[in-house]
């Protein structure tokens, strides 16, 4: 990894500016969704956005807080909630288990791990998360922030007992307003910074006190601790206890944050920058756990400004994080007066950018098994945590792959006396020949379905050749399951023979010590008009 050598462009100033203005609200929103004061999201925003900046290789990725693992972050950092040393600590270890967590990826060289989730999974998961952003931030928009709330279901629970005389009228235009100005601006104007001129209005409104409705707006002021200076970050070694709590959790942040990281890649035609910006990103995490940043992933819509931007090299995301150091330092006054109603706008109107009905709606159409996976990652990400969701659904999505490539296809021929093959039928004489081509995958479960397969197939037959032209990654298991068939055909009178075995199955016969008739017969295929592929041996 090297430093960034390439002189910077205006346009990457202009890039950076726009990103750091904008990324304020959201920088404070995610610190908020993730259960922590606002100013660590801008703190998060700073640090490891600048360490990425300097180790990565694209000019079009910003790190910082991002709304899907802020979830996530929530639910781990819970059993500390109501302690604030503690909580500290255990921030700190989640923000070093996160990166320590894409360091071993990169180490391992194990990200093609991603490849194996679904598509059916993503949508399952940002559609829960959606509904959850949106949900928690409802009792903001009322004007009555409720207390305690950990999860969707006590969320839930409190709206159901919600007196409505409690209802601020004005807090509910506000918040509103701020949704329905970000969602318009993004359709109408999508190069205006419109949720930074939302954020700065209402700023306005309430440090001048433009009207005596803006009383009853509640403000960060009012519900956080916000000051001038750097947050307090941890001072304390994690025990083993929270140590052994937070790993899973931490490879859940770093495995959802490489999700975020891949998709912006793959949007930019730079998918093989992957394992250098997972490592980049894996020592950003490290060093923000030390000065009080939690963990970090790519943002998707601050790196899409970014692009917007004009940015041409890697001094834009890195400006754009060096810029939020003065405001962490001299802007608490203009934080403390943002109304919460309008973080909830904000953070609903993201929400609301996560949900994709066209995604949604293939998932439901395509097949039964996208379907299952769609709808149980969808339902455990509304029940139960983040990183259980997330991986629940990963975990079904490759079992699934893996029953089905131990599915392995097989097609019987009855071989006519010239040679041809014809489909078998109720009259076909068990004298005549009978071919088995076996294609797929031949290892473990696959092949040991194999010999109660065949014998379904062979019935009365009493010569039969199986073909292993198409048979794919013959393992032990397969030579055994073969031993076993073999055995079996003895008994019956069966005569076998075994052609178009690959060169790797007969060194592994020759390494087991073992003899199968192997045959010198070919199956040859002919490209016949109108009715497919015609074979003959």
């Amino acid at each position: 990894m090297t430093l960034a050598v390439n002189r910077p462009h205006l346009a990457d100033f202009n890039a950076a500016l726009l990103v750091a203005l904008v990324g304020i609200p959201q920088c404070l929103a995610y610190a908020m969704l993730s259960g922590l004061p606002p100013m660590y999201g801008l703190v998060t925003a700073a640090i490891p956005g600048m360490i990425a900046a300097l180790l990565g290789k694209s000019s079009a990725l910003t790190v910082g807080p991002t709304n899907t693992t802020g979830l996530v972050i929530l639910t781990a950092l819970i059993p500390w909630a109501g302690q604030p040393e503690a909580l500290l600590t255990a921030m700190a270890t989640l923000a070093f288990l996160a990166g320590l967590s894409r360091l071993f990826i990169v180490l391992l060289k194990a990200e093609r791990l991603f490849d194996f989730v679904p598509e059916a999974v993503m949508v399952g998961f940002a559609t829960g998360a959606a509904v959850i952003i949106a949900l928690m931030q409802i009792d903001e928009l009322l004007g009555a922030p409720f207390q305690g709330v950990r999860n969707v279901v006590d969320e839930i629970r409190l709206l159901g007992d919600f007196k409505w005389s409690g209802l601020s009228v004005a807090s509910l235009l506000l918040g509103t307003s701020a949704l329905l100005a970000v969602v318009l601006g993004k359709k109408f104007a999508p190069r205006w910074p419109i949720p930074l001129l939302v954020l700065l209005v209402s700023v306005a409104w309430v440090w001048f006190d433009l009207s005596d409705f803006s009383h009853d707006w509640v403000t960060l002021g009012e519900s956080t601790l916000v000051s001038d200076g750097w947050p307090s970050f941890n001072h304390q070694l994690p025990s083993w206890h929270m140590i052994q709590t937070l790993i899973v959790p931490g490879f859940a942040v770093a495995f959802i944050g490489s999700l975020e990281l891949i998709v912006t890649l793959r949007n930019r035609q730079e998918h093989r920058l992957l394992r250098h910006e997972l490592g980049s990103q894996g020592c950003a995490n490290i060093v923000g756990s030390f000065i009080g940043a939690f963990p970090a992933s790519t943002s998707l819509t601050r790196s899409v400004l970014l692009d917007l931007g004009g940015a041409r090299t890697r001094w834009a995301p890195f400006m754009a994080a060096l810029l939020l150091i003065p405001i962490i330092l001299y802007g608490a006054a203009g934080i403390r007066s943002i109304p919460l109603p309008v973080i909830s706008g904000l953070l609903i109107a993201t929400a609301l950018s996560m949900l994709k009905p066209a995604a949604i709606k293939q998932m439901l159409r395509v097949n039964s098994q996208t379907r299952i996976l769609f709808l149980v990652t969808l339902i455990s990400t509304l029940v139960l945590t983040f990183h259980e969701a997330i991986l629940l659904g990963s975990m079904l999505g490759i079992v699934l792959f893996l029953f089905q490539t131990s599915q392995t296809r097989l097609v019987a021929f009855v071989i006519q006396a010239d040679g041809r093959l014809s489909e078998p039928d109720q009259s076909n004489d068990s004298a005549e020949p009978l071919l088995i081509q076996i294609s797929g995958s031949l290892y473990f479960a696959a092949a040991r379905q194999l010999p109660e397969r065949l014998h379904e197939l062979v019935k009365d037959a009493r010569h039969l050749v199986l073909d292993l032209s198409h048979a794919q990654h013959c393992r032990v298991a397969a030579v055994q399951a073969l031993l076993a068939f073999l055995e079996e055909c003895s008994l019956r009178g069966v005569v076998v023979e075994i052609s178009g075995a690959s060169a790797e199955l007969n060194r592994l016969t020759h390494q087991m010590g073992v003899r199968l008739p192997w045959s010198d017969k070919k199956l040859t295929q002919t490209l016949v008009t109108s009715t497919g592929l015609g074979a003959s041996d």
